[in-house]
């Protein structure tokens, strides 16, 4: 590999000065303020790239820490286009995809075999269920539903608290009919026994494996000389807690986020890790990406007027070279069907000015709220297509499969097993010898 200025030159030359020094400045902490739009995703590839060909560190010294696999496969392509296949060793994947890594090295010392099971949603209800079921055989399950509970244990795991750390945090527990430790506790025992985790437990054990054996960490943290976290605004206090642990060595974390973003704080998401960096983190740098290469000037000028009411944030200002585009409208209306209507409407003078329906896109809150556009464009033929819905692995017919072979690789698997019983139907039920 190349490792002249001219080299160099070729990857930093499309990058604007505020990216530049987010690829630059590679020795100690660095919160980089990337605002919609600015170019994160190019900044952070760079950055990896600047410490592979500079020969900074090595691909295994390097963490880097996404929120999704796309966001991860993304990074992966861009690296390889500008290095081809120097990046092999690297770690770069999702916060789940790294811990997992680290848990199937090391999950005999947490008393798992290295082939534990992942559970998803279903089959977590279905073992809260059991577990209240042995506590509390009398609990109305109307009123405290499997689901609403693993809400309330999730929200320890967000915090980084597993049953023994709640004695002193009351504030979290609130008041009811069940003892929350109590159902905590049972349900991580019956996870053990079954050799599974669920999501919550994969970086919640990370901190747990670190805190009891020590010498682990201590190699991680030698080993992880440079670390990068994408979206940190969306990071809840485990994951901070976690990334925390492995910069305390070489102290070189640059974490990319946009305060303004975090929007995912009903799921455990601390915009506070995010505000409070610099403490965090002594001698901290800030840059700010303020170069919008996505939106015309009337839309950040509507996104500048609603944010700027927040009071909890860094603060930035983002700018454009991009033409004046359409002005943004903000329309009232009484109901859903009223707003269907009118968007529906809307479409079809559209339509007469020449744009096709691929032109147009209708983005909504929650999947919920597209059956109301749906009816209203069937009524006027618009043809659409619906993005989202359920993904692969979330099918019915694909977790039986997978329900199966967990089955096959672990007979003991008792929640697989109750999955497929009857799948298909044999005839077995509750009453069934």
């Amino acid at each position: 590999m190349d490792n002249t200025d001219s080299s160099t030159n070729t990857f930093l030359a499309g990058l604007n000065e505020a990216q530049r020094q987010a690829v630059l400045l590679t020795e100690g902490p660095l919160l980089v303020l990337a605002g919609a739009g600015t170019g994160k995703t190019k900044a952070l590839t760079s950055r990896i790239t600047y410490l592979l060909t500079q020969k900074l560190a090595m691909p295994g010294q390097i963490l880097a820490v996404t929120f999704t696999n796309k966001a991860a496969r993304e990074m992966e392509h861009r690296i390889h286009q500008l290095i081809g296949d120097y990046t092999s060793g690297l770690w770069l994947g999702t916060f789940h995809s790294i811990a997992v890594r680290i848990l199937r090295r090391h999950a005999d010392l947490l008393g798992y075999s290295h082939q534990f099971t992942i559970i998803d949603t279903d089959d977590q209800e279905r073992l809260m269920r059991q577990v209240l079921q042995e506590l509390f055989p009398n609990l109305d399950d109307k009123k405290y539903s499997g689901k609403s509970i693993l809400q309330v244990i999730q929200r320890f795991k967000d915090k980084g608290l597993l049953p023994e750390d709640l004695v002193n945090e009351d504030r979290l527990l609130g008041k009811g009919h069940w003892d929350p430790i109590d159902v905590y506790t049972r349900y991580q025992e019956r996870l053990k026994q079954l050799n599974a985790m669920d999501f919550g437990d994969l970086l919640l054990l990370n901190l747990k494996l670190f805190k009891e054996f020590p010498q682990i960490l201590r190699d991680y943290q030698h080993q992880f000389k440079y670390i990068l976290v994408d979206e940190y605004q969306d990071t809840n206090v485990t994951q901070y807690l976690w990334l925390r642990l492995f910069a305390q060595h070489h102290k070189n974390i640059c974490c990319v986020g946009d305060d303004d973003q975090s929007i995912y704080g009903w799921r455990g998401a601390e915009v506070g890790n995010i505000l409070k960096f610099e403490h965090e983190f002594p001698g901290a740098k800030i840059i700010r990406l303020e170069d919008n290469y996505r939106s015309t000037p009337h839309i950040l000028a509507a996104a500048s007027g609603l944010i700027k009411n927040n009071n909890a944030r860094l603060g930035k200002t983002l700018r454009t070279t991009l033409a004046e585009g359409e002005k943004v409208h903000v329309i009232k209306v009484w109901d859903d069907q009223q707003e269907a209507y009118l968007v529906g409407n809307t479409m079809l003078d559209l339509f007469k000015e020449g744009f096709k329906p691929y032109q147009c896109a209708v983005l909504v809150r929650a999947g919920s709220q597209t059956r109301s556009f749906e009816d209203q464009f069937t009524r006027l033929g618009i043809a659409y297509r619906v993005i989202g819905g359920f993904k692969f692995y979330e099918r019915l017919e694909v977790r039986d499969v997978i329900a199966y072979l967990r089955l096959l690789i672990q007979p003991s698997d008792d929640l697989a097993f109750e999955r497929i019983i009857n799948t298909p139907k044999r005839g077995v039920g509750d009453s069934t010898p």
